[in-house]
């Protein structure tokens, strides 16, 4: 598949299409001409998980922009962000021109939240630390914030990551504790 946009002028096209599928666009969604005024939801492509949690919170954080509870950074801002962010998934992903939208979906999710002030705090929540670190859930994006839900906590909680990441974040902490120990044994 390709994008067309038919429905924009060529112009406009050309400026949010700068190549074969390849968005010009601010965290995928706005156009640093238009701003706010026009916004693509659901143009991401997760590298893992699915597409729900990240086009729920575009659209989030769309709302929030048209109500006006926050800003968009300047043109220049937007567009610097989408260079580096288009370096960034160069050297990340396998160049291709199918996988031009890819995006971690707890990084994007958390970039997003951020802007709208919903990203949940681990010092307000410690007891779903390792859930909130090691799974996804749109139940993330709703403990604190804007739209906050009072049954999110109980629901975060429920998640459980998969065990293979519980196994890995042993192995990463264990590697930090010897790292530290032989540290320590150089004084």
């Amino acid at each position: 598949y390709t994008f067309g946009f038919p429905f924009l002028t060529k112009t406009d096209r050309e400026h949010i299409l700068t190549g074969v599928n390849e968005l010009n666009l601010f965290k995928n969604v706005f156009s640093p001409k238009y701003g706010h005024s026009l916004s693509f939801i659901g143009f991401v492509q997760p590298s893992s998980g699915g597409l729900v949690t990240m086009s729920e919170m575009q659209a989030r954080w769309a709302a929030e922009l048209i109500m006006g509870t926050c800003l968009l950074p300047t043109p220049t801002q937007m567009q610097n962000s989408i260079n580096q962010d288009r370096c960034w998934e160069r050297n990340w992903y396998y160049n291709s021109k199918r996988l031009t939208m890819q995006k971690i979906p707890i990084l994007y999710n958390d970039e997003l939240a951020a802007m709208i002030g919903c990203k949940p705090d681990i010092r307000k929540h410690p007891t779903l630390a390792w859930n909130l670190l090691l799974s996804v859930s749109p139940f993330h994006w709703r403990l604190d914030g804007p739209d906050a839900w009072p049954g999110a906590e109980e629901m975060v909680a429920r998640i459980k990551p998969p065990p293979f990441y519980y196994y890995s974040a042993l192995l990463f902490i264990t590697l930090i504790i010897f790292a530290v120990l032989g540290i320590l044994k150089l004084f």
